[in-house]
């Protein structure tokens, strides 16, 4: 088979799959930022401590001459809070669906969380080492701060009150992230955790690998352990598992290039992931109505996305000083959630989120204030989608 009908009929199996039935399009979505980082990733990637580095993968060959690139400006974009005053946001941020429900802030390789609080809109620091909210925004997933965690504590996002503790076999919790229908919990088991914000260049301890993943069921209090340890290059690395768009597998970032996810069923059984899933290199992936896919740029050009059903191609390049770096969430149909830099000095920039549109022409909505001068974000988003 010629490479134009590999192509070809790659994109004919994410069009065919993202023909979704009645209801599965607009299924409950969320997407957080993730932590992959390797001694030679792209310089892009790195620039981003929470997510894995983006690779070449089929919808990215197609190489079009002239794919359409956004440029004009973006305005009266309905439901966007935006904190474009600070750079790390202290009052709600959010655009459509998603809400920055919570963040990590980084100094000299300590991160510390806060979480927004519902009644206020404002962000508040928590002594937690890891957290996340649940669809809706009420309860959030946490994590005491000595990582790996023996327990997993039910937060109250209202008043901050840790309502219930759900118990692990040992200490082994290094993440922790809900199901789309927040009615269960997937944990990343570690032997030693690594660092959220670590060096790249780091000599890696060998204990500092997975063990595998706990399934907790919310209702119940169940925890249900799965061996699954990491790869035999995962030493020092965080390895992350991410929930399936409809909580039927999981899965996690590879780095490879000819395939950026590698899924399991819910005992870590491997297993083929969905076409229009697997082939994004992006934390955004597919698009809640399953057109668009986000993809990421080529030596060092701008993240696109794809539209799975006729193949076209969109650089996500508005004018200005924003050149976007990563696709992180989806706020709707059409717009997205991105980190966006400024030109760079000595191979360091600015960095903020912008809210960018697919659809036609445009430039970005600055969702919080641009960083200081660093060689990547020093703070790590985290979105949750609104029921």
């Amino acid at each position: 088979m010629s490479p134009d009908e590999l192509v070809k009929d790659a994109l004919g199996t994410v069009a065919d799959q993202a023909r979704m039935p009645a209801g599965m399009a607009h299924a409950a979505w969320r997407q957080r930022t993730r932590m992959r980082i390797r001694t030679a990733t792209t310089a892009a990637a790195a620039l981003v401590a929470a997510v894995t580095v983006g690779v070449l993968t089929v919808p990215s060959l197609i190489g079009q001459d002239a794919p359409q690139v956004a440029d004009s400006v973006l305005r009266d974009v309905p439901g966007v809070s935006a904190d474009p005053g600070r750079p790390i946001p202290l009052t709600r941020v959010a655009a459509g669906r998603a809400t920055l429900s919570a963040y990590a802030s980084c100094v000299s390789g300590d991160c510390s969380w806060s979480v927004i609080a519902p009644a206020s809109g404002t962000y508040t620091a928590t002594p937690w080492g890891w957290v996340d909210v649940a669809p809706g925004g009420r309860t959030a997933a946490v994590l005491e701060k000595a990582l790996p965690a023996r327990r997993i504590g039910l937060l109250d996002t209202a008043d901050g009150t840790v309502r219930r503790w759900i118990d692990l076999d040992g200490a082994a919790a290094g993440s922790v992230v809900w199901s789309p229908d927040g009615r269960r919990l997937l944990v990343t088991a570690y032997d030693k955790v690594p660092g959220l914000d670590a060096d790249p260049g780091a000599e890696p301890d060998a204990r500092e690998v997975r063990t595998g993943f706990y399934i907790v069921d919310t209702g119940s209090g169940t925890a249900t352990f799965h061996r699954l340890p990491g790869g035999p290059d995962a030493a020092g690395l965080r390895a992350d598992l991410s929930w399936s768009r409809d909580g039927s597998l999981i899965w996690e970032d590879t780095g490879a290039a000819q395939q950026p996810r590698s899924y399991y069923d819910l005992t870590g059984q491997p297993r083929t992931g969905p076409a229009q899933e697997s082939f994004s290199d992006q934390p955004a992936g597919l698009s809640p109505d399953g057109r668009w896919l986000a993809e990421g740029g080529k030596s060092g050009s701008s993240p696109f996305v794809v539209d799975v059903v006729s193949g076209d191609t969109t650089l996500l390049r508005p004018s200005g000083d924003h050149h976007i770096m990563r696709s992180l969430a989806w706020a709707d149909d059409t717009h997205l959630i991105a980190w966006a830099k400024d030109r760079e000095t000595g191979g360091k920039s600015r960095y903020r989120l912008v809210l960018v549109s697919v659809a036609g022409k445009q430039a970005v909505t600055p969702l919080t204030g641009w960083t200081d001068v660093l060689d990547r974000p020093n703070w790590i988003p985290a979105f949750t989608a609104e029921p």
